[in-house]
C-alpha cells in the first residue's frame, strides 16, 4: 500500500530483479508534484538518472503538472545530451470511467513520444501494478550495470 506524500520525502525502496537475486536500491525524491520544490529542483538532480511522474486520472491537471515537471527534468540535468529516462504512471485507474478526465490512450502516447515507459496503476487496495514502475526502473539499473561491467570487461581482455 501507498502513503500519500505531504512534503517533500526522500525514500530509500529495496527492489528485486525478477528472476534474479539482485535487489536494487532505489533512492527516491518524492515531492508530490508540490510547486514549492521547483525552484530547489536542480539540488536534488545532480545524479539522479530516472523519474517517475505520476498523474491521477480524475484530475486533467494533475497530469498537465507532469508534462511540466518533465520539462523542468529536462532543462535542470546537468548533462543535458543525455535522454531522460523515466516511466509516467496514470495512477487511480480503478475509478468508474465517468470520474477519469485523462484517457490512458492520451498519456500512453505523451509518454512514448518522449522516452518514458508508461504504467497504469492503483494504490487503493487491492492495488493494481502499483509495483511495475519500480521493478522496471530497477531492472534498467541493473541491465545497464550489467552491460557495463560487461564491456569493462571485453576492454580489459582486449587490453
Amino acid at each position: 500500500m501507498c502513503v500519500q506524500t505531504s512534503g517533500v520525502e526522500v525514500v530509500v525502496a529495496p527492489v528485486t530483479v525478477p528472476d534474479t537475486t539482485v535487489q536494487v536500491e532505489l533512492y527516491l525524491l518524492d515531492t508530490a508534484g508540490n510547486e514549492l520544490y521547483k525552484d530547489q529542483i536542480s539540488q536534488y538532480w545532480n545524479g539522479v538518472y530516472y523519474a517517475m511522474l505520476v498523474f491521477d486520472v480524475s484530475s486533467m491537471e494533475s497530469f498537465e503538472a507532469c508534462k511540466a515537471w518533465y520539462e523542468l527534468l529536462k532543462s535542470a540535468r546537468p548533462d543535458r545530451e543525455r535522454p531522460l529516462r523515466g516511466v509516467l504512471v496514470a495512477n487511480k485507474v480503478d475509478l468508474p470511467p465517468q470520474r477519469q478526465q485523462v484517457r490512458l490512450e492520451m498519456a500512453q502516447e505523451w509518454a512514448t513520444n518522449n522516452g518514458l515507459d508508461f504504467f497504469d496503476a492503483s494504490a487503493a487496495p487491492p492495488g493494481k501494478d502499483y509495483e511495475a514502475p519500480f521493478t522496471c526502473i530497477a531492472t534498467t539499473f541493473y541491465k545497464n550495470y550489467e552491460d557495463k561491467v560487461a564491456a569493462f570487461q571485453d576492454a580489459c581482455r582486449n587490453y
